[in-house]
């Protein structure tokens, strides 16, 4: 067992206890030292987990900070199958990376990389996803669907959809989706998604969906960014417990899968689209070699944007490299 684990196993105890645990209780459960309990406690409170130790009467919980980690996360999850293996990190390059590797050696699906910072994060196009530490969402799901490569964009299209409703049922607020990928309240950007799928012959070994959310932290204090963003934060006016709402984002990512799998994914599509920020439209999309222009009218199944240019005439744009802007 790691030392992560061990720490998130000393919390587990420290949660179910009613009142006050003993080291000595900590210790024989484990099957570790009470020097190890110890060591293990002041890690907690490291990370900012707040417990009070008596001599002789053991140890006690008192305040939970908001960290993602596995314990925090799964207390109070409603899910079957996704969360149940979480890989945890204080900070590293990618979840999206990391989720790969762990796809490709095997990982059951369901299972989600969550990172407090990430070095070298980037959204669709390769662009950068600044993200200070402990402040925000950063996540990747890895999943296994039973279909063609033609139909990923629809694991895209129900984990925005997943999202928005979270959002709605944990803090009221209303999000919108800004095709292909991302999220918005109001006209300020306050997250994204990056798809990225493995295939042989067509058909999808792995997808996984990574997930850069605005929650706690204060986007103006960053010039680097270009695109106009919020947080929950921002729009509420206080901080949003992050336990709580990646809770509620799991279980409704699950749902939708679930419908997905059960061969609803029109109905789920049709969803998608009430929640739309461009619906109806002038929007511009630009690529590696066109700019198109038209008014934005729908999303098909095939995650493709109807655009109707001004001769009237309909044209399917593709999710790929394009970039994508609302007219003024």
């Amino acid at each position: 067992m790691t030392e992560i684990n061990r720490n998130e196993e000393v919390l587990r105890l420290l949660k179910g206890a009613e009142g006050r645990i003993s080291g000595e209780g900590i210790a024989g459960e484990l099957g570790i030292s009470r020097a190890a309990v110890w060591k293990h406690v002041s890690r907690l409170r490291e990370e900012g987990f707040s417990i009070d130790a008596r001599p002789r009467l053991g140890y006690r919980l008192i305040v939970r900070p908001d960290k993602l980690i596995p314990t925090e996360i799964q207390d109070g999850l409603n899910t079957s199958f996704v969360g149940k293996e979480i890989f945890y990190y204080p900070k590293t390059e990618s979840t999206n990376l990391v989720a790969k590797k762990l796809a490709t050696d095997g990982a059951k699906e369901g299972t989600i990389v969550i990172a407090e910072e990430q070095t070298k994060g980037r959204g669709r196009l390769d662009r950068d996803w600044l993200s200070p530490g402990g402040k925000n969402i950063l996540m990747s799901l890895i999943f296994r669907p039973k279909v063609s490569a033609m139909e990923v964009f629809s694991m895209t299209m129900l984990t925005s959809l997943a999202i928005v409703k979270a959002i709605k049922k944990t803090t009221t607020l209303s999000t919108q989706i800004k095709w292909p990928n991302d999220l918005y309240i109001g006209e300020k950007k306050i997250g994204g998604i990056l798809t990225e799928f493995n295939a042989e012959q067509g058909r999808v070994n792995f997808v996984v969906i990574g997930v850069g959310l605005n929650v706690n932290f204060d986007p103006s204090v960053y010039p680097e960014i270009k695109d106009p963003s919020t947080s929950l934060r921002d729009v509420l006016g206080k901080d949003v417990p992050r336990s709580e709402l990646l809770r509620s984002i799991l279980k409704e990512i699950e749902d939708g899968y679930k419908s997905f799998g059960e061969g609803r994914a029109s109905q789920l599509r049709e969803e998608w689209n009430t929640y739309s920020l461009i619906t109806g439209k002038p929007v511009i999309i630009t690529s590696l070699d066109a700019v198109e222009e038209g008014i934005a009218e729908a999303v098909d199944a095939d995650g493709c944007l109807i655009l109707r240019d001004s001769k009237g005439r309909r044209k399917r744009i593709f999710c790929g490299d394009v970039s994508l802007r609302v007219s003024e």
